[in-house]
């Protein structure tokens, strides 16, 4: 919250030493958009549909490997030391499938990351041009996101980070 407050009382400070020319701010709620947006609740549904099939495959891959183990417990008097050797080295293995499996699905930059970025890239980039339409034909200088407290649009006129560099080089 306190990012916020600093973001936008930069903001106006900004403003102000704008001199004449008039600021105009405005801001988004992108937690909102995702949650009114129709296309962002389809999107969220197919990645919500495809997590479970996932996490269903996930749990059948645990369910074998406790299966696997409960079995080698049970049996272990019974078996020779060959056999659980070679029913430990199995249940490594599943343990390492298992494993794999997750890190595959849901590791970072794993299939449901990407996944969510192929369901949600286009919306994006689809609100961004919304915004930089909005902010172009309304007369917007800065819009701010209020959800994250990120700078959404901001008119390059804005940016002094040549003059800050030709003060540096003095």
């Amino acid at each position: 919250m306190k990012s916020r407050i600093l973001i936008i009382f930069a903001m106006l400070l900004l403003a102000t030493f704008l001199g004449a020319r008039d600021f105009k701010l405005g801001y988004i709620n992108s937690e909102r958009l995702r949650s009114e947006y129709p296309a962002f609740l389809d999107a969220q549904a197919q990645f919500d549909r495809d997590v479970t099939v996932w996490e269903e495959e996930a749990v059948k891959l645990e369910e074998e490997l406790i299966e696997m183990q409960t079995e080698l417990e049970q049996q272990a008097l019974l078996l020779s030391e060959e056999k659980k050797r070679e029913r430990q080295m199995l249940i490594q293995q599943k343990q390492r499938e298992y494993q794999r499996f997750l890190s595959e699905i849901f590791g970072s930059g794993g299939k449901a990351e990407r996944r969510n970025a192929e369901l949600t890239s286009p919306l994006l980039e689809r609100i961004n041009k919304a915004i930089i339409d909005i902010a172009e034909s309304q007369g917007y200088d800065l819009i701010l996101d209020v959800a994250g407290g990120n700078v959404a649009y901001i008119d390059e006129n804005l940016d002094i980070t040549e003059r800050l560099l030709e003060e540096l080089g003095k």
